[in-house]
C-alpha cells in the first residue's frame, strides 16, 4: 500500500495556503498498538461513506477509527485504492494526527517514526538494515513481455540528498475530505506535527514511541515525504525538496516522487 502523501487531489493550490477556519481542531494520537491492525472488516466497509457514523467499539482506539473515516473514503473510495491494504504494520506504531470540524474527522496524517531504509510501505521499514537494491519493474503488459513496464518502487540507495543511512521520518496517509480541501488543513497538520517531532526526536528513534534506547539510531531532524507527483509543487510550498535519485514509481496506478525536509531538532 503506497504512503499516500498529499492533500487530496483536485484542490487550489493558492487556497491551500490560507489559514484554517475557526472551527477546526486538532488531536494526536500516540501509536495505538496493534488494536490497530485487528479491526473487523465489517467496520471498515462501514467507513467507506464518511457521512456514516461507526457503531461504537470499546476495544479499538476511538481517534483512529476518526483518522479512518477520512483515508478510507479518500483513498478506497475516491482514488480505488484496495480496502484491505489501507491499514498496515505502520499504523501501530505511528502518532496520528486528525483534525476536526466539531466532532467530525475531516483530515489527518501519520509520522513513521525513524527509518533508516527507503522502502515501500510493509518491507522492512523500522528494522535498522540498510537496503540497497536496483530498481524493480512489474510487467502490466497483460503478459506480454513488450506490454509497458512501470517501476514500482524508489531507488533503495544513497542518492545526493541521503547518504543511505541517515535516520529519518515520514508523513504518510494524508488525506482530507473533499468538502474541506484548499481550506489550508493539512498545511496546518504537518506544521504541528513537524513542530511536535523537533521536541520528541528520543520518541520517534524508539520506533515505536516507548522508552529511548542508546542502541538505536538518533533522528536529527531529515522527513521524508512519498507525494504523488501530480501535487508535489504543493509539497514544495511546505519546504520539502524533490530527490531525483529517488526516481519517479508507480503505487496502486499513481505516480509518486521522493522529497525531504530537515526540521531542527530541540534538544
Amino acid at each position: 500500500m503506497p504512503d499516500k502523501t498529499h492533500p487530496s487531489h483536485p484542490f487550489d493550490l493558492p487556497k491551500c495556503l490560507l489559514p484554517p477556519p475557526p472551527s477546526i481542531t486538532t488531536t494526536l494520537l500516540p501509536p495505538p498498538g496493534p488494536s490497530a491492525l485487528s479491526l473487523p472488516p465489517t467496520l471498515l466497509t462501514t467507513l467507506t461513506d464518511p457521512n456514516t457514523q461507526p457503531p461504537p467499539n470499546n476495544n479499538h482506539p476511538t481517534s483512529f477509527i476518526s483518522a479512518l473515516r477520512i483515508r478510507i473514503p479518500v483513498f478506497v473510495t475516491e482514488q480505488k485504492c484496495p480496502l484491505d491494504a489501507e491499514i498496515d504494520a505502520d499504523d501501530a506504531r505511528s502518532w496520528h494526527w486528525i483534525a476536526f470540524d466539531g466532532e467530525r474527522p475531516v483530515a489527518t496524517l501519520r509520522l513513521v517514526p525513524v527509518t533508516t531504509a527507503i522502502t515501500t510501505e510493509g518491507e522492512g521499514e523500522g528494522k535498522g538494515e540498510v537496503v540497497v537494491m536496483e530498481k524493480e519493474h512489474v510487467n502490466l503488459g497483460g503478459g506480454d513481455e513488450e506490454g509497458e513496464r512501470r517501476v514500482t518502487e524508489p531507488y533503495h540507495g544513497a542518492t545526493k540528498m541521503w547518504d543511505g543511512r541517515e535516520p529519518y521520518i515520514k508523513i504518510g496517509r494524508m488525506a482530507t475530505l473533499a468538502a474541506y480541501r484548499g481550506q489550508g488543513i493539512a498545511k496546518r497538520l504537518i506544521e504541528e506535527s513537524l513542530a511536535w517531532s523537533k521536541t520528541h526526536a528520543a520518541e520517534l528513534s524508539s520506533q515505536g514511541g516507548g522508552e529511548g534506547d542508546d542502541s538505536k539510531p538518533l533522528w536529527k531532524g531529515l522527513v521524508l515525504s512519498h507525494a504523488q507527483k501530480n501535487v508535489q509543487g504543493w509539497w514544495g510550498k511546505m519546504g520539502f525538496e524533490v530527490d531525483v535519485g529517488l526516481g519517479v514509481w508507480w503505487e496502486e496506478g499513481i505516480e509518486h516522487v521522493g522529497m525531504w525536509r530537515r526540521v531542527e531538532v530541540v534538544s
